[in-house]
């Protein structure tokens, strides 16, 4: 009769250190997700407004918000926030 008690101890006493020793894979990727995210936007800003100002000083003309430069000042911070979020949530769950 001590074996089975034996065994649910220790399967519960394994159980619970599974339990507390690991937090849940949501609890811990969901703010890296949104820390990546807000990183990846800030240096997709960061890279337009480099481009901007590179090619304002270096070839001496303003970027006008017309056309194909549009969708990159859009785009740009769009995918580097993306990336952002899909490297913080890889790194997260290392």
């Amino acid at each position: 009769m001590s074996a089975p008690v034996r065994c649910r101890t220790s399967c519960l006493g394994r159980m619970l250190r599974t339990m507390t020793s690991r937090p849940s894979s949501l609890a811990v990727k969901a703010p890296a997700a949104l820390l990546g995210l807000l990183t990846g936007g800030a240096a997709g800003f960061l890279l337009t407004a480099g481009g901007a100002a590179y090619v304002a000083h270096a070839l001496g003309r303003t970027v006008d918000a017309s056309g194909a430069s549009r969708v990159a000042f859009i785009a740009v911070p769009v995918i580097c926030a993306v990336w952002g979020a899909v490297v913080a949530v890889r790194r997260a769950a290392r």
